[in-house]
């Protein structure tokens, strides 16, 4: 029997899981107009926002002259935002729970490395039943102890939840930011999940829509 190298999933959560990436655009434009900045187009979202912290996202928009106390209100204030937007379309993407189950079938450990922060950890939880897949230690998310994407630090964390080596994990991300940290991480395996109809093209990995998509061959040992 041969091994194949892949031995287990790592998740990024917004955008790949959890298609919520128009509510947060909007959340922002609504954040951005209360607090009078001028509005970024979806565009310079992808640049600036999609996949990062939020402490480097309002350090950013606010030209890094925030205190860490504004930091944290003006975080909760936009997420609060988002979340009144998104809690009652709460669901995992097109194909994920199947996926989910047979990684569970088949003992091939999975974990969450994500950017997001606690409050939002927190209400997926409540809102959308999260624990039926995702044990809540199996969650790393930006608890302001790694360095945000792209960044390798939450992909290693995650893995050394499930025992992972790098080369041994397959990361399935959504953004820029999130796929160059894969990249960092020595990811055995990327997958993009295009959940935006992006331009991912200058980078050379598979990209699906739908979790049914995924070939499961990876993981399974076949003879030579």
């Amino acid at each position: 029997m041969k091994n194949k190298k892949i031995q287990g999933v790592i998740f990024d959560f917004n955008g790949t899981l959890l298609w919520d990436t128009p509510f947060h655009n909007l959340a922002f434009d609504i954040f951005l107009n209360q607090k009078g900045l001028p509005p970024i187009t979806d565009e310079d979202k992808k640049v600036m926002i999609h996949g990062k912290g939020n402490r480097d996202i309002m350090n950013t928009l606010f030209r890094n002259v925030l205190s860490e106390p504004d930091v944290v209100a003006y975080t909760l204030e936009k997420e609060l935002i988002y979340q009144d937007l998104c809690k009652n379309d709460l669901h995992l993407a097109p194909g994920a729970e199947d996926f989910i189950e047979w990684l569970r079938a088949n003992d091939i450990p999975y974990s969450i490395g994500s950017s997001v922060g606690k409050e939002n950890v927190d209400f997926y939880y409540q809102h959308m039943n999260l624990g039926k897949w995702f044990h809540r230690d199996q969650v790393v998310y930006n608890d302001g102890s790694y360095r945000a994407k792209p960044y390798p630090d939450i992909f290693q964390a995650a893995a050394k939840k499930i025992g992972l080596k790098p080369s041994e994990a397959l990361v399935f991300e959504d953004s820029f930011s999130g796929i160059k940290s894969a990249e960092n991480f020595k990811a055995g395996k990327i997958i993009i999940v295009n959940s935006t109809n992006d331009d991912f093209s200058q980078f050379p990995y598979i990209q699906i829509t739908d979790f049914n998509q995924v070939d499961k061959e990876l993981f399974i040992n076949l003879p030579l």
